[in-house]
């Protein structure tokens, strides 16, 4: 194994520090203190993250889902305005006339 080129990559991959504009696979698994230093992400809470993550990646679909009905039935309300609209007309065209012939 090559020693790094960079001397600040060999102090960064030895002593766990990351440094700023740099990126390690690892880098997603820990956090970064107020200070620099890094400290490890217990498997509990990357499992703990994963299953949030998850719990609102669903809470999102559902929200989509529910989104999608509320404009299907406003749609359908709408529809249902014009239609009584329309009979509203009608029943007022039909009683004008049958007003007319008494």
């Amino acid at each position: 194994m090559s020693a790094p080129s960079n001397p600040a990559d060999a102090s960064a991959s030895s002593n766990n520090v990351s440094l700023p504009g740099t990126t390690r696979a690892t880098d997603e698994f820990t956090e970064t203190v107020a200070w620099g230093a890094t400290t490890e992400v217990s498997a509990e809470e990357i499992v703990e993250k994963s299953r949030l993550v998850r719990e609102i990646q669903n809470q999102q679909s559902s929200l989509k889902a529910l989104l999608a009905r509320v404009s299907a039935v406003k749609a359908d309300c709408t529809k249902a305005e014009a239609d009584n609209e329309m009979l509203q007309t009608y029943i007022d065209s039909v009683t004008k006339s049958l007003a007319a012939r008494s």
